[in-house]
């Protein structure tokens, strides 16, 4: 009875401990991404450039070499500039500031290599912007304000390595906000995939 109960374990185990031992499919699973880089925002004062910091959290699924997900972001930025002008003898300043963005879309990427995926995204982007329109020769300031919410829409492409349960992330990306501005930016990400 023994030597038939053995007989009966042994291909389970001899099935599962490979199993066990093996590893999740690379680029698959959640995974949190510290990120900064340069932002350029056109369509304001002197079309400014800055340095974007912030975090994102995705989830990436896989289909073949095919991996598909959802991302969310949010990030801060220190663009923002002013700009002194002069019409009919009076002196205008007009100053803006690019505040925090939310983002939230999708990733469609294609693993190219053991450690190396190539991706698209694309989705939703709503940023906070400050703006501010002193006449100088007067002492009230600011003469008049704004601030509020933009939304619009983000593209963008990037380069993704695998090293074991860390990741390195480069990407580029383009937003357009129904204010009239759009800014292009260039970030580095550090993350870890869980």
């Amino acid at each position: 009875m023994r030597n038939f109960a053995k007989a009966l374990i042994m291909p389970v185990v001899l099935v599962a401990v490979p199993a066990a031992a093996q590893e999740a499919e690379p680029f698959t699973g959640p995974s949190i991404v510290a990120l900064g880089g340069v932002d350029h925002s056109s369509g304001g004062s002197g079309d400014p450039t800055g340095f974007v910091y912030g975090g994102a959290a995705t989830y990436d699924l896989a289909a073949g070499n095919v991996r598909f997900g959802a991302e969310v972001e949010v990030t801060g930025t220190t663009t923002g500039g002013c700009q002194t002008s002069t019409a009919g003898g009076s002196s205008q300043r007009n100053c803006y500031d690019m505040g925090r963005d939310l983002y939230a879309g999708g990733r469609l990427g294609v693993v190219v290599a053991p450690n190396l995926m190539l991706y698209s995204k694309a989705g939703y982007t709503n940023a906070r912007i400050t703006e501010t329109y002193d006449q100088l020769a007067t002492p009230v300031s600011p003469d008049r304000r704004f601030a509020g919410n933009s939304d619009g829409y983000r593209v963008g492409a990037g380069a993704e390595l695998d090293i074991g349960k860390f990741l390195i992330r480069t990407e580029y990306r383009y937003s357009d906000y129904n204010w009239g501005g759009h800014r292009h930016q260039g970030t580095v990400g550090l993350g870890v995939r869980f």
